[in-house]
């Protein structure tokens, strides 16, 4: 009895260091393995979070493909695109902007790091400097 006991012992230690030992009770048998007991709470957990990691993955992918096909529909900037429509171009918003208001209305410069510049004048573009 005491060997048995030993090896079990030994058996449940170097169990323990790979990994989670549940003890189950079916049909009345206590029972110890290596995933949670049917019907448990550990098992309940353990499913949704499962479903929640599948979801975010989802998620994920379909945010990912939302924003390639935004990608590919955007557009070069052109004369006469308003600030709000460049922004969403293919250069985007600059990384630095000036801005003059004078008796003729608002102008403003957009600078990219590339040297490019895009001129509007009352909210619209006038000239674009590539």
């Amino acid at each position: 009895m005491k060997k048995l006991f030993f090896i079990f012992t030994t058996l449940i230690s170097f169990g323990v260091s790979a990994g989670e030992i549940y003890t189950c009770t079916i049909n009345g048998k206590t029972i110890y393995q290596g995933k949670p007991c049917p019907g448990s709470k550990a098992l309940t957990e353990k499913v949704s979070q499962a479903k929640a990691n599948e979801q975010a993955k989802e998620l994920a992918k379909y945010r990912y493909e939302v924003e390639m096909r935004e990608m590919s529909l955007r557009k070069e900037p052109s004369i006469g695109m308003t600030t709000n429509q460049v922004g969403k171009s293919t250069w985007g918003y600059p990384k630095s902007y000036s801005e003059t208001q004078s008796l003729n209305g608002l102008s403003e410069f957009w600078h990219y790091e590339s040297g490019r510049m895009i001129y509007f004048k009352n909210g619209k573009v006038v000239s674009i400097t590539k």
